[in-house]
């Protein structure tokens, strides 16, 4: 079976003609946009707005390199449309904040929200079969996934895969939290979401990434590259190898790699551009609410004493109740203007601390968590 093409290509600044050159590199050593997009049709490009957010923060995709890739993919598609169901606010406010709306702009295309949905079948779905997705995504000829490298309280990383998550519209999306509480079972559903989306090509803008407590709070990470290729596992699988991280402590990397649903393994990618090697990337941070995945498997009592809990910093809470509006299982209440949350009853997704504006929500290790880091620094094996 032939390898699954990865470009690689160093890109060191967000200067505009920097990027450019980047993003027409990595299109061109994965054959152009001719042999990249089906037709002549519209064509959606979706960066991450995940919320209205300045684009120094490294929350969103870069609006140099949307437009950058708009301008690629304008030189087959004859109409383009940029847009993305943010996690917080709405389609153009995050747009403008973000400057992927200025880009669009100077590009020449439009902004187009994802409000409204289509049902769309997945009957190879593993565990969904039905998604409800924007109305702009089925509607194109072509879907180009702009995605953001970051961490991820609960998957442990989001990149071209986790990114295809804002095609599903607003509020819709918290049930798929309630559904599939399990990282394992969450994991599964993105790569059926995939299967229903099928993106032409995924572009992954980590010029500068984001680790730490991502994907809004972490800590903005210089990573110098821009990422592409037809299979956004293996655009995953790649980053986080240069990050030094294994893919499979991803759970949809493992369950891609265990269901063949993509390309993790090295021996089945071959990356072309600059060389793996002549990247240094060090001190890479994963969450805190990633820590000891391995042991989830036993869930119930043990999964709540090993993960992560979010807890609410009353000297940031500003009792705005986005977290309360953003909570699944719906768990968060106000009390005197502030945060009150229901541990009982928290089912560990963090949208909390994903979606708070004033990174107001720390996720903080259990007891038993930190006994087993310091069990595991003594053995000296972490």
């Amino acid at each position: 079976m032939a390898r699954v093409r990865v470009a690689l290509v160093k890109c060191d600044s967000y200067d505009p003609e920097v990027v450019r050159t980047a993003v027409e590199r990595a299109f061109s050593l994965l054959g152009g946009a001719e042999s990249l997009l089906p037709g002549r049709g519209t064509c959606l490009v979706k960066p991450n707005l995940l919320s209205p957010s300045r684009p120094e923060l490294a929350i969103t995709t870069n609006p140099e390199v949307v437009k950058a890739v708009v301008t690629e993919v304008k030189k087959v598609a004859e109409g383009v449309v940029v847009g993305d169901s943010p996690g917080r606010g709405d389609t153009l406010g995050a747009a403008e904040a973000s400057g992927v709306a200025q880009a669009c702009r100077e590009a020449g295309v439009s902004v187009v929200s994802f409000d409204e949905g289509l049902d769309v079948r997945v009957p190879e779905g593993r565990v969904c079969k039905d998604f409800y997705v924007a109305v702009p995504v089925v509607q194109a000829e072509a879907l180009v996934n702009v995605a953001k490298m970051k961490t991820h309280g609960f998957m442990g990383y989001t990149g071209a895969v986790k990114n295809l998550y804002g095609c599903i519209p607003g509020t819709r999306k918290a049930k798929f939290h309630l559904r599939y509480q399990g990282k394992e079972e969450f994991g599964l559903m993105l790569l059926d979401l995939l299967a229903a989306v099928r993106p032409a090509v995924s572009v992954l803008d980590a010029v500068v990434a984001m680790d730490g407590d991502g994907p809004s709070h972490g800590r903005p990470r210089p990573f110098g590259a821009i990422m592409a290729s037809t299979d956004p596992v293996a655009v995953d699988s790649v980053a986080l190898r240069l990050a030094g991280v294994d893919p499979t402590v991803v759970p949809y990397l493992k369950a891609a790699a265990e269901h063949g649903a993509g390309a993790v393994a090295e021996e089945d990618i071959e990356v072309v551009g600059d060389p793996p090697e002549s990247f240094t990337i060090k001190d890479f941070r994963m969450p805190s609410g990633n820590r000891h995945r391995s042991l989830l498997r036993f869930g119930g009592i043990m999964k709540k004493s090993i993960t992560a809990r979010p807890v609410i910093n009353l000297m940031k809470c500003t009792g705005c109740a986005v977290c309360q509006r953003s909570c699944p299982p719906q768990v968060i209440s106000m009390s005197r203007k502030k945060a009150v949350i229901d541990h009982k009853r928290c089912i560990r997704c963090y949208c909390c601390h994903e979606m708070c504006p004033s990174g107001a929500i720390d996720l903080r290790m259990g007891l038993v968590a930190r006994a087993l880091d310091r069990f595991i620094d003594s053995l000296a094996i972490k």
